[in-house]
């Protein structure tokens, strides 16, 4: 099992912009555990489990395939009091890993 958390990323996030709009890939699920409790993504196919801290969760429970990376970073900052610049540049680059690990489509 894995921890997701924007601080793990390392990869450049150049795919992911502003207008991008993120939607769970097929086969990929989330649920939320509760305010305070994280969230958990299951790779259906694979079996792999991976839990999310609270950020983690507020983002990945935005993902509806509608929402733009702007709205999705605005949903983040309505729930926590961080900087945009940091949060936006954090999110950014989580967003492509989760791009990168087949968790999120990207259009």
């Amino acid at each position: 099992m894995y921890r997701f958390s924007p601080d793990d990323c390392l990869w450049e996030a150049a795919v992911i912009q502003d207008t991008t709009v993120l939607s769970l890939a097929e086969g990929t699920s989330f649920q939320t555990l509760g305010v305070g409790e994280g969230g958990v993504v299951l790779k259906v196919g694979s079996g792999e489990l991976f839990t999310c801290n609270d950020t983690t969760s507020v983002f990945l429970a935005a993902v509806d395939g509608q929402r733009t990376f702007a709205d999705l970073v605005q949903a983040v900052l309505d729930e926590f009091e961080v900087s945009e610049t940091v949060l936006r540049s954090d999110l950014r680059t989580f967003a492509h890993e989760l791009h990168q690990k087949g968790i999120v489509r990207a259009e």
